[in-house]
Order: C-alpha cells, then sequence, then structure tokens
C-alpha cells in the first residue's frame, strides 16, 4: 500500500477514537461533562496535533501506529496524566509562596489604609 493511503488511514483512524471518545462523553450527564474538560481539551489538542504530525511519518512508522491495539489518543492523554507539566509546577511554586505572603499584604494594606486617612470599616 503506498505512504499517502497509510496515512490517510492512520488520520481516518484518529478521527474515529476523537469521535468515540466524543460519543463517549455526550453519553455522560452535565457535571461528569465539566468535571471530564480538561481530558476534552487534551483530547481534541492531541488530535489536532497528530493530524498535521501524520505528514511527517515514515510509511514504516504509519503501519505500526495502525497495528496498535489501543486506543492512540486515549494512550497518550494517560501519558500525559502521568506527567507533572511546568504549569503544575510553577503554579504550585506561586501559590505556596503567595499563601504564605497574604497575611502580611492584609495587615500592610490595613495598616497603610489608616495612615492615608481614607475611611476604615469601623463605625464612628
Amino acid at each position: 500500500m503506498e505512504e499517502k493511503k497509510l496515512r490517510e488511514l492512520l488520520q481516518q483512524r484518529l478521527h474515529l477514537e476523537l469521535m468515540c471518545f466524543k460519543d463517549s462523553m455526550l453519553q455522560k450527564g452535565k457535571e461528569d461533562i465539566i468535571k471530564a474538560s480538561y481530558r476534552i481539551e487534551v483530547y481534541v489538542n492531541l488530535y489536532e496535533i497528530l493530524l498535521v504530525h501524520t505528514e511527517n511519518l515514515q510509511s514504516g512508522m504509519i503501519r505500526e501506529l495502525l497495528g496498535l491495539s489501543f486506543g492512540i489518543l486515549d494512550h497518550l492523554y494517560q501519558e500525559w496524566m502521568d506527567r507533572e507539566d511546568s504549569f503544575y509546577v510553577e503554579l504550585k511554586e506561586y501559590a505556596c509562596r503567595e499563601l504564605e505572603e497574604i497575611p502580611g499584604k492584609i495587615n500592610f494594606d490595613a495598616k497603610k489604609e489608616g495612615k492615608d486617612g481614607a475611611e476604615s470599616d469601623q463605625a464612628a
């Protein structure tokens, strides 16, 4: 089979995986769909990334991917979830640092308000 046809088959497989995933999500209730919003976003992004990337794959690799007995998108999603990405690390560092600084900021703002002569929340 020629490489172009193999590539089309892989793209069809990825499309089918995405459609099956979407169908499974639509079978869920509203709350479950909202809870799965990150998963939905990652699946769609993975699909779009892979669709473009299939253009760079050689026929041997495409054949191997077509022969997999598991879902490519699901596999990549599971692997992605096992990683601690830089967003999480940065958010964690920020949140922990700021959590310890909040009391000082609140107390400073309260003292600053009194010195400025601005009205306080206390009754006269």
